[in-house]
C-alpha cells in the first residue's frame, strides 16, 4: 500500500553515517528545515519522473510543517502522493505546528504517526494529530508473538484504533511469527524485513509469493473460526448502547443529552467534522459542532446544504467535489475547508434544525453511515422536538 523513503546520509569521504546521529545533530545545529528542504525536493522529482501512483511515507522535522516552501512542495505533489510521518524529533506541539497540521488535512493530506509506544507523550500526540495512520514501533513488535504484556498492549492500541478512527501498521516485522501475530491482533498493515530489506528503486521486487500465502491463510482461518458476523458490528453497538444507557439518565439536562448524541455519533462515524444548525430569522445558526468552532450565521440566500436541507426537510448528501463555484469562497468555506461528502439530515418535528457530517475525501457516505446519521437526528427529533436554546462546543 506504500513505501516509506529513508535517508542515507554520507560524509565527505563517502563514508555511510548512522541516520539517527545524523539527524539528531541537524536538528541540534537547527539544520532541519534546510535538510528537509533538500530531502523533498528530491522526493517531489522522484515522484514526477516515476509517475507514481503509490504512496510515499515521508519523515519531516515538525518545524518543517510551517515552513511556507516545503508546503508549497508538499502542495506540488499529486493527490495522495504523500503521507507525511510525524517523528519524535523537535517540539511537534504547540500552534504553529498543528496549524500546519490541520491546514494540511483540509487539503486532503493524510498523516501518520511514527514510532508509537515507545515514550510517554504517544498518547498526547494521537489527541493533538488526529492521523490517518499509527505506525507502532519495532520495539513493541519484535519476537511479540513471545511476550503476552507486548501482546495486550498491541491488542488494547488496535481496539482504540477502531474507535478513533486509524488504521495501524505495524512496524519492523521480522518473521512469519511476528506477522501472524499482528494479524491475530486485528493490525492490518505491517512493514519489515520479512517483506524487503530497504533497497533503491531500481532493485524493488515484488512480495514474495510465501508471503502473500501466509496472510491470505491466515485471514481464512480468522474467517472461518469468527463465531458470528455480529463481531464486525462491535464498536457500533458498544458504543449504541452506551449512549443509551446514559441518555436514560433523567437527570440530564437537554444540553448534556445533545452533547452525548453528537460525541456518540463522531465516534461512530470518525468524520472530519459535525454540526448541529438551528434556523433563526437571518439564517442557520451553528450551535453545536465536533471538530470546527465556525459559528456565523448561514445566510437564508445561501446555496449552501445545510439551507438546502431545511427548506426542503429531506437529507441532502453530497458524494464529490463540484467545480467551484462563486458560493464556495464564503467564510464557511475559508473557515471549514471544501468537503467532498457531506450529509446534511433535517431535526425536530416541525423541522428546527439540520445535523450534518463532513468528510474531505469523495464518496466516504455508505449506506449504512446515512442510515446512522439518519437515525441519530431522529432519536434528536423524539427527544428534543423543539430547538434547544443553547449548546456548547467540543
Amino acid at each position: 500500500m506504500g513505501y516509506e523513503v529513508l535517508t542515507r546520509p554520507y560524509n565527505q569521504h563517502k563514508e555511510l553515517i548512522n541516520a539517527e546521529v545524523f539527524f539528531q545533530e541537524v536538528s541540534k545545529q537547527n539544520l532541519s528545515i534546510e535538510v528537509d528542504r533538500i530531502i523533498l525536493r528530491q522526493i517531489v522529482k522522484f515522484i514526477y519522473m516515476h509517475n507514481l501512483v503509490i504512496p510515499l511515507y515521508i519523515n519531516l522535522h515538525p518545524d518543517s510543517l510551517s515552513d511556507t516552501i516545503i508546503q508549497h512542495l508538499i502542495e506540488s505533489c499529486p493527490d495522495g502522493a504523500v503521507v507525511l510521518e510525524i517523528t519524535e524529533r523537535g517540539n511537534w506541539l504547540g500552534p504553529d505546528v498543528e496549524n500546519a497540521i490541520v491546514n494540511f488535512r483540509h487539503k486532503g493530506g493524510t498523516i501518520a504517526l511514527d514510532d508509537f509506544g515507545t515514550g510517554y507523550s504517544g498518547l498526547e500526540k494521537l489527541v493533538a494529530v488526529h492521523p490517518n495512520f499509527v505506525k507502532i514501533d519495532r520495539t513493541l513488535v519484535a519476537r511479540c508473538q513471545m511476550y503476552p504484556a507486548k501482546r495486550n498492549l498491541m491488542a488494547s492500541v488496535s481496539q482504540m484504533a477502531r474507535f478513533l478512527g486509524f488504521q495501524l501498521i505495524a512496524e519492523g516485522i521480522e518473521t512469519r511469527d511476528e506477522l501472524l501475530t499482528c494479524i491475530d491482533l486485528g493490525i492490518e498493515t505491517g512493514q519489515g524485513f520479512y517483506f524487503s530489506r530497504p533497497v533503491s528503486w531500481q532493485h524493488i521486487t515484488p512480495i514474495r509469493p510465501e508471503v502473500i500465502t501466509v496472510i491470505h491463510q491466515r485471514q481464512r482461518e480468522i474467517l472461518e473460526t469468527s463465531s458470528h458476523p455480529i463481531q464486525q458490528l462491535e464498536p457500533f453497538l458498544s458504543h449504541w448502547s452506551l449512549m443509551l444507557e446514559h441518555l436514560a439518565e433523567a437527570k440530564l439536562s437537554a444540553s448534556e443529552q445533545m452533547t452525548t448524541i453528537m460525541s456518540t455519533a463522531f465516534k461512530m462515524l470518525q468524520p472530519l467534522a459535525m454540526t448541529l444548525c438551528r434556523a433563526v430569522p437571518n439564517g442557520m445558526q451553528p450551535l453545536f459542532s465536533i471538530g470546527h468552532a465556525y459559528r456565523e450565521v448561514i445566510s437564508w440566500e445561501s446555496p449552501a446544504l445545510v439551507i438546502q436541507a431545511f427548506r426542503g426537510q429531506s437529507p441532502v448528501i453530497l458524494q464529490k467535489k463540484r467545480e467551484r463555484a462563486e458560493y464556495l469562497e464564503t467564510p464557511v468555506i475559508q473557515a471549514l475547508g471544501f468537503p467532498e461528502s457531506v450529509a446534511v439530515m433535517p431535526v425536530g418535528k416541525p423541522v428546527w434544525g439540520t445535523l450534518g457530517a463532513y468528510y474531505m475525501d469523495p464518496f466516504k457516505w455508505s449506506n449504512t453511515r446515512i442510515q446512522i446519521l439518519q437515525s441519530l437526528a431522529h432519536l434528536m427529533t423524539l427527544m428534543m422536538p423543539l430547538p434547544p436554546v443553547s449548546m456548547p462546543t467540543i
